[in-house]
């Protein structure tokens, strides 16, 4: 009787292991995402400081990459594109590239105008 008991305690600490790792890591993805979140915003509402959105019907911020510099550092890159009308002809467009802490806090910012050979300073 005392052997069969055993593997039976085996095999439920390991399902309760499982579980326990399983549960960690889906709550560490969302804390992933909802600071990556936090991080895109503050690339976006700097570019919102620099690009022009006079007379827009519409803005769209495209991500084109995210990547994870350091523990502490992410870089993004994001395309802006900005519509007069309802026609869906893009009037300006602009990418932008941040280097954003774990806080948010912006280390780098430059936003370029596409289609012209004006630069903007993102200081």
């Amino acid at each position: 009787m005392n052997t069969r008991i055993k593997p039976i305690t085996s095999l439920i600490t390991l399902a309760l292991f499982t579980l326990a790792a399983l549960g960690d890591a889906n709550a560490s993805s969302e804390r992933s995402k909802r600071h990556t979140s936090e991080q895109i915003q503050a690339c976006i509402s700097r570019i919102a400081r620099h690009a022009d959105y006079d007379n827009a019907s519409r803005v769209v911020h495209w991500i084109d990459t995210a990547k994870q510099r350091s523990l502490v550092e992410m870089e993004i890159k994001i395309a802006t594109s900005v519509y007069l009308s309802n026609d869906n002809a893009v009037t300006r467009e602009y990418m932008a590239f941040c280097v954003v802490g774990t806080m948010g806090d912006l280390i780098k910012f430059r936003i370029d105008a596409v289609g012209s050979d004006r630069e903007m300073d993102g200081k």
